[in-house]
């Protein structure tokens, strides 16, 4: 998918984030390549422990995030289902 248009490919990765997880902590994806897809999250008192640092658990939704939508990009989901990295 990605390799024909690239920015076809982030437009559609951002638009099934709509309503999600990904959408209430502002996960957007901005690059893809071959073998790498990367995403932004703001860092700002969303997603801050009470402390005012960055909290663990919206770094490892940023994660999953990313390795799940990069699963689902680079491997053949006709051939294997992808949840959860």
């Amino acid at each position: 998918m990605f390799q024909d248009n690239k920015e076809e490919a982030l437009k559609r990765c951002n638009a099934i984030c709509k309503n999600t997880l990904m959408e209430t902590l502002n996960i957007e994806f901005i690059d893809i390549g071959a073998d790498f897809l990367t995403a932004s999250m703001p860092v700002n008192e969303r997603v801050h422990q009470p402390d005012g640092v960055l909290h663990g658990g919206a770094s490892v939704a940023l994660a999953e995030s990313v390795g799940s939508a990069a699963s689902m990009m680079f491997l053949d989901i006709s051939k294997v289902f992808v949840r959860g990295i």
